[in-house]
């Protein structure tokens, strides 16, 4: 599982990815914001490298800035040039919002069906056993 931390990983903040062998799941969580951008490349490398679909699992956002989002367009810009299909699960309304205003929701199409009852993205049992680290440098 590579990781991308905030400024401040004891709190909770930052991405973190899960390779499973059908898709990568991004999970995001507390404040995406400059501190996760600068830590966020070496977890969107392996993401595009593995060309397969993404879900992006944004429930436990708590606050996201122009920088953060820039990782969401890169996300899925990549996904555009690669060919892989990328979805949004789980966004809280203000994520939402900045999206639509922003115009960033017509490159990342949101997917709530979890939350329609249909099985959730990634469940808290689903693990990797390969884990990789990118460190904030």
């Amino acid at each position: 599982m590579a990781e991308a931390p905030g400024k401040d990983p004891e709190h909770g903040s930052g991405m973190s990815l899960h390779e499973l062998p059908d898709r990568s799941i991004i999970t995001l969580y507390g404040e995406i914001d400059l501190a996760v951008r600068h830590t966020a490349g070496p977890l969107c490398a392996a993401v595009a490298e593995r060309a397969l679909p993404l879900v992006i699992d944004a429930e436990q956002v708590q606050f996201i800035d122009s920088t953060g989002m820039s990782v969401l367009v890169r996300l899925a810009r990549d996904a555009e040039t690669h060919q892989y299909p990328v979805s949004l699960r789980n966004a809280p309304w203000m994520l939402r919002e900045l999206l639509d205003v922003t115009g960033v929701s017509a490159l990342l199409p949101a997917d709530d069906s979890a939350r329609d009852g249909a099985a959730p993205a990634l469940s808290p049992t689903t693990t990797d056993d390969s884990p990789t680290t990118a460190s904030p440098g």
